[in-house]
């Protein structure tokens, strides 16, 4: 399982090191360029005082005994060397220097002889052809350079354990407040829905508690739209199913074989009714949006609106209602929405429209293309709908005063959840020739 700490600490662990190795590298660098500088001063300054030296004529000679160290010297005397040459002639030598000369020119100058590596500076006396070479062995440098390395970043690797608690420390002291945060989610109710409060909360976690505050707002309107709607359901319901058992026991008490035939008949109305109404709350129900935004389709409204109106035929021509459908030619006017939805859509639109148009009326769909996306019009011959229920009749189950046609009041709340689910808009207008109502539907342009 991924661990935001561990993430935290081996990150920091590993800026630490980067910083380490870059600092100990710099002090490497230093350490050889300040260490080199100061002893190619001594060599220098060697070689002038052995030039004075030189001018007694007191020099060993090549001949002499070999080097012996002093009790009172230093071990690093064996690492320093001088020869003074005459003419390509050694004219004397001291420390651990080769027959050989130790470099071919003057100045300073880096030489390997055998298997060591010498730092030469090399002296003209003034003399004809006499040079006069001091030369250091490269190992001292090297071995100082270490030196001064080290102990500039012990320092650093002592702190090492202080470092890491320090980092465990701090990591885990900014890690308090989502602790805090899930502490106080954890000791919440299912029905404790009131939003966190992001006042005293860090910048860094501010947007994450916004975020919860908006899911959980989402959950408590989506909350007390299910126990609304389960109340109104359960009410509507109640009147459909007492019908049927109503005429149900008529049925079975009545010895009138007429009067049994007609409480049967109720009967299979009601249950018609009923069965209706569970079909449109089932279709409600399952009318709900995707959090990602995934799984829209692309449909054409014309082929979907021809077929509506295909499909209707026979209803409208039982009432005489003439059910005509104006559509572009060569334009499927494409909408992003699941076919199935859309069919859904213009099907209650249209059963709204026959429903309550009158015998010998006309319901007309017109799908056309705009500038700025695709509109839908079903319009009727019927009594219309008042301005002021023009709002309310969206609402579920709600049905204006004086409707003697049956129905459970939610068509218009199905079209109208499925405009807010992809973002339609829905308008209800007078119908432009006579009585009646027209509804607009916008759909977005399809990009």
């Amino acid at each position: 399982m991924s661990s935001l700490r561990r993430r935290l600490l081996l990150s920091l662990s590993v800026v630490w090191t980067i910083i380490w190795i870059a600092v100990a590298v710099i002090a490497w660098n230093r350490s050889g360029h300040e260490v080199g500088e100061l002893m190619d001063a001594q060599l220098a300054q060697t070689a002038h005082v052995l030039h004075q030296v030189t001018l007694s004529g007191d020099l060993p000679t090549i001949a002499g005994a070999p080097q012996t160290l002093s009790p009172i010297g230093h071990p690093y005397e064996s690492m320093i060397s001088f020869q003074l040459w005459r003419e390509d002639v050694l004219v004397g030598s001291f420390g651990a220097a080769p027959l050989e000369p130790l470099a071919r020119q003057p100045g300073f100058s880096d030489q390997t002889i055998g298997a060591t590596r010498w730092r030469v500076f090399g002296l003209p006396t003034g003399r004809a052809g006499e040079v006069l070479y001091v030369a250091q062995n490269d190992g001292i440098r090297q071995e100082l350079i270490e030196y001064l390395t080290l102990h500039a970043l012990q320092p650093i690797l002592w702190s090492l354990p202080l470092t890491v608690l320090l980092i465990w420390l701090a990591v885990t002291d900014g890690l308090r407040p989502l602790r805090r945060l899930a502490y106080a989610i954890g000791q919440r109710s299912a029905d404790q829905l009131a939003p966190l409060d992001a006042r005293r909360a860090p910048s860094e976690i501010r947007p994450l508690i916004e975020a919860l505050n908006g899911l959980m707002h989402r959950l408590e309107s989506a909350l007390d739209t299910e126990r609304h709607f389960a109340a109104d359901a359960s009410h509507e319901l109640r009147t459909p199913f007492a019908i049927i058992r109503t005429h149900a026991q008529i049925a079975r008490r009545s010895a009138d074989p007429a009067e049994r035939a007609e409480a049967l008949d109720t009967l299979i109305r009601g249950v018609d009714q009923a069965t209706h109404l569970i079909a449109q709350l089932l279709i409600l129900s399952r009318l709900q949006p995707r959090a990602d935004g995934s799984g829209r389709q692309t449909c054409s409204l014309v082929v979907t609106a021809e077929q509506a109106v295909a499909d209707r035929q026979g209803a409208a021509s039982a009432k005489s209602i003439e059910l005509v459908s104006k559509t572009p030619d060569g334009e499927p006017c494409l909408v992003e929405i699941a076919p199935e939805v859309l069919a859904i859509l213009v099907g209650n639109l249209l059963d709204n429209a026959i429903k309550y148009s009158p015998a010998g009326g006309r319901v007309a769909v017109t799908v056309g293309a705009r500038r700025d996306g695709v509109l839908l019009c079903v319009e009727d011959a019927g009594r219309g709908i008042p301005a002021e229920d023009r709002a309310r009749v969206f609402d579920r189950f709600y049905r204006p005063a004086g409707q003697s046609e049956p129905g459970a009041g939610l068509g218009l709340a199905i079209v109208r959840r499925i405009c807010e689910l992809h973002d339609a808009g829905i308008e209800l207008l007078d119908a432009e020739d006579g009585p009646g109502l027209r509804v607009e539907v916008r759909f977005r342009k399809v990009t």
